[in-house]
Formats: C-alpha cells, sequence, structure tokens
C-alpha cells in the first residue's frame, strides 16, 4: 500500500485499484466518500492527477438554506429563473401578483438545496480560492453566511457580494453542518494548493470587507 497525504484527503492504491478517500472530521463524526476506479495503475505521487471530489452539501450533511427579500418593482420570475440557474431543485412557493405600483416587501426562502450546480460554476469561473474566502469569511464553528448577486446569478454566474448591495439586490445564503471548516475547504479544493497551500482565515484571506490581503516582508 503506497499514500499519499495532503490537506484534505487522501489516495490510497491496493491491488491495481484506485480508491479516493476525502474524510472531514469534527468531534466524532467522520463523514467518508469513496469514489473507485477500476484497473487503473497506480501512480507515484508526483506523477498523479489529483482531480476534484464532488460535493453536494446535502450528501455530506450540510443544510444549505436560500434567502431574499422581493422589493416594489422585482419581477418574481426573474428571481427564480435566477434561483434556479445556481439551484435547479429549489422549491418556490406561489406569489400573487402586485398591482403597480406597490409598497408590499415579500421574502422567499428556500431550503434542503444542492450545492452541485454552484459548486461546478465557481470551478469554471476559476474563483475557488475566493470562493473559500467568501464563505469562510462569517464562519462560526458549524454556520456561515455569504452573500451573491442576484442579477449574476439570473446569467448563471456567481459573483459574491460584500458591503453595500448591488443593483439588482443579494440573495443570501447560509450553511449549517458539523466540520462545515473542513468541508468548505475541501469542496473549493484544487491542484493548485499543493504547491501553494491556502486554508481558511490564512494570511491570504480576503478582509471581510471584500478587500484582498497584502503583506510587507
Amino acid at each position: 500500500m503506497c499514500p499519499s497525504s495532503f490537506n484534505t484527503g487522501r489516495i490510497v492504491a491496493n491491488h491495481g485499484f484506485e480508491v479516493r478517500i476525502v474524510w472531514l472530521c469534527c468531534k466524532s463524526v467522520l463523514i467518508l466518500h469513496i469514489n473507485k476506479q477500476v484497473e487503473k495503475r497506480f501512480l507515484p505521487p508526483s506523477c498523479m492527477d489529483l482531480k476534484p471530489l464532488t460535493y453536494n452539501g446535502r450528501d455530506e450533511g450540510i443544510e444549505i438554506t436560500l434567502r431574499t427579500e422581493l422589493r416594489p418593482g422585482d419581477d418574481v420570475n426573474n428571481i427564480k429563473s435566477a434561483i434556479h440557474a445556481l439551484f435547479p431543485e429549489a422549491e418556490i412557493g406561489e406569489f400573487e401578483t402586485e398591482t403597480f405600483p406597490t409598497t408590499k416587501y415579500r421574502s422567499i426562502e428556500c431550503k434542503h438545496l444542492s450545492f452541485e450546480v454552484f459548486l461546478e460554476q465557481i470551478r469554471k469561473q476559476a474563483i475557488l480560492d475566493t470562493a473559500m474566502d467568501a464563505m469562510g469569511t462569517r464562519l462560526d464553528e458549524q454556520t456561515t453566511t455569504f452573500r451573491i448577486s442576484r442579477l449574476a446569478a439570473f446569467a448563471g454566474k456567481v459573483s459574491f457580494s460584500h458591503g453595500d448591495t448591488p443593483l439588482g439586490g443579494c440573495f443570501d445564503i447560509e450553511l449549517n453542518g458539523m466540520g462545515l471548516g473542513d468541508w468548505i475547504e475541501a469542496c473549493t479544493w484544487h491542484s493548485g494548493r499543493q504547491s501553494v497551500p491556502r486554508q481558511l482565515h490564512d494570511e491570504s484571506s480576503m478582509e471581510p470587507s471584500g478587500d484582498v490581503s497584502t503583506w510587507h516582508q
């Protein structure tokens, strides 16, 4: 057996089988994901192509909730489309058509969401480190919250929002679950962290305002 370890997981080879094991630990909780690939020759760590595992939050015990407020003038159908662009399985209740002008504020809350499409998108946009920082800025043990732009979501993109509310409003995302910090690091992992390690709240993390961190030697 030839183990090779890194921050968020380990690859183990045994009798020509490649078994990928990533565990997230918090106290007595152990979440184990196994992806087995048959009949592939085990390569030395320096030659291995470490590919990220697929996460969706739901299967790893992470509760994901989206909230947003409908303001006067907001198009309900556009808001629904923006939600479904990143969370296609979200269940959204029906709203009565309001006569313009209206001063009524309404809210949308979607629970038990899957993060699969969201995570696929931040990987496509190559913003995994930014996503880790944004999701971890307000991390408090088992809970964190962050905001994303509704206009960007409508276009199928992820844009994290800090400070003032951008044009078009925001979705407030809440994550809750044991081992949440480890999960955030794991689901945003990329091969570049082998040469430039990153983790939550390190010296390279963005500031709470969304500004990049700087340091001087």
